[in-house]
């Protein structure tokens, strides 16, 4: 009876002690994004004159005293091809969920994490129309990936300090709010980019109760995205580098 007694003890001492050392949990947030790249164009648009609207309207393109064009009359000529600039846009709020392990030893922990998330990069996009004007719109690149940050920190209080790596996986992104051509580019230009990525991760955090965790992060990026994306017959220098805020809450059990 006394061996079952203290059999018993040590191993509530054991599983208060690991509970200590050990605990899991699920967190969920927001994400902001922005994609960095230099801006670049797809296809060279071809300007065609119109001949006879020119010969019906000779005040079409008119001229000052020194021989200079101040005016051309947007009907006098065609613009046919695709012609399209791209630029990204500022940052783009996503979600993602996901869970995470916490080693304590003392004041420092290592906390790796499994997390699903999606982020939305804003690409502004300009093309010429028929009347040789740029028409501007926007289009979404919606990226989904599989991220395994790996926190190391010190818990100070009730408030923790941490920092460490993180890998991301590629899943397939899509592409919103573009026509045919310019969707086509655009996802060209996102597949060309690697499957697995690097990054650096660092923030603060709080826990509640033992039980409630909040967390501020930024995230930034180790690896290129891609060296160089080909588009048609055009090929562009870009790493289309991440950057993220990333807030999330959290509960231990």
């Amino acid at each position: 009876m006394k061996k079952l007694v203290f059999f018993i003890a040590v191993m509530l001492v054991a599983q208060v002690s690991f509970t200590q050392i050990f605990s899991w949990g699920i967190k969920g947030g927001v994400n902001s994004t922005k994609i960095s790249f230099d801006d670049f164009s797809v296809g060279d648009p071809t300007i065609s004159i119109n001949y006879d609207y020119l010969a019906d309207n000779p005040d079409a393109i008119t001229y000052d005293g020194s021989g200079n064009i101040t005016y051309i009359d947007p009907q006098a000529f065609t613009v046919t091809g695709l012609g399209v600039e791209f630029s990204p846009k500022s940052y783009e709020m996503g979600y993602h969920f996901g869970a995470f392990a916490r080693i304590k030893v003392l004041a420092i922990f290592i906390q790796p994490e499994l997390i699903f998330s999606h982020a939305s990069a804003g690409i502004d996009f300009s093309e010429p129309t028929a009347a040789g004007e740029l028409k501007k719109s926007t289009a979404n690149i919606n990226y989904n990936n599989f991220d395994i940050p790996v926190m190391v920190g010190m818990k100070l209080g009730p408030a923790r300090f941490n920092l460490g790596p993180v890998a991301s996986f590629k899943l397939s992104p899509n592409v919103e709010g573009a026509k045919a051509e310019v969707k086509e580019s655009l996802e060209d230009f996102s597949s060309a980019t690697e499957f697995a990525t690097f990054g650096g991760q660092v923030g603060v955090g709080i826990d509640i109760l033992k039980k409630l965790t909040l967390d501020l992060r930024y995230e930034f990026p180790l690896s290129k995205l891609g060296d160089q994306v080909t588009i048609g017959d055009n090929t562009f220098n870009t790493d289309q580098r991440q950057t993220q805020v990333i807030a999330s809450i959290g509960w231990m059990f």
